[in-house]
């Protein structure tokens, strides 16, 4: 009889113990089968958001690719409306900034160069955009922004390029002998980058600015 009374105490403590906390217990088990079930929905969320982005940013592409520039800015604007968080939309202003230079309108592809120097995740990606932004500006004739592009960056294994850069702009401003020297830093930093810069056309360069040969240029032509 002890033995019953002493299972039924334990049987009526277990059904208290139940009325007191199963509520909660059956709380906690919805909340983490809602919280997994919306982890997935997040994630295929996600994975749906990143091909949308994807499938766009070809389209975005392709236009580039045959100067298409009003399609390829149609294509940036709906990458900013609906996907801003997204890389693609970064490449996307890259391709409309070479589509734009092309077309000789070097105000958008400013424009769309300093959005992506200002707004990338990728810090190679910024670097890449700070390159073509220093040439485009060179380009229009702004030398000193140019070097100020070219000086102000962590270059790392861009630096062959920036110094480079940096070569044009002096030479542009007519500081030949920072110019030389600039290119041959970009010579010499190419050695441990190979590819990074076409090193012989930066060697025709360096030699253009060499000390006499607009001199003997000059006497060759007076003799002839």
């Amino acid at each position: 009889m002890e033995d019953y009374l002493s299972e039924r105490e334990q049987v009526d403590r277990i059904r208290q113990w139940w009325k007191e906390n199963g509520a909660w217990i059956i709380i906690g088990l919805g909340g983490g089968l809602l919280a997994i079930a919306g982890w997935n929905w997040w994630q295929n969320y996600q994975q749906e958001r990143a091909t949308q982005a994807s499938a766009l940013y070809s389209v975005v592409a392709e236009a580039a690719m045959e100067d298409r520039v009003d399609e390829v800015r149609l294509g940036v604007e709906r990458l900013a409306a609906g996907h801003a968080g997204s890389p693609y939309l970064q490449h996307a202003r890259m391709a409309l900034a070479a589509a734009s230079v092309r077309s000789g309108d070097m105000d958008a592809a400013i424009a769309e160069l300093e959005q992506v120097l200002a707004d990338a995740a990728d810090a190679q990606l910024r670097q890449v955009a700070r390159l073509r932004l220093a040439r485009v500006v060179l380009a229009t004739g702004d030398s000193d922004r140019a070097l100020e592009l070219a000086r102000g960056a962590d270059d790392g294994a861009f630096a062959a390029a920036l110094l480079e850069i940096e070569g044009d702009a002096l030479a542009a401003r007519g500081e030949d002998a920072a110019a030389r020297e600039a290119y041959q830093q970009a010579i010499a930093a190419a050695q441990g980058t190979p590819g990074i810069i076409d090193e012989a056309f930066v060697q025709l360069k360096l030699e253009a600015l060499a000390p006499g040969v607009a001199g003997d240029a000059e006497a060759g032509g007076e003799t002839s």
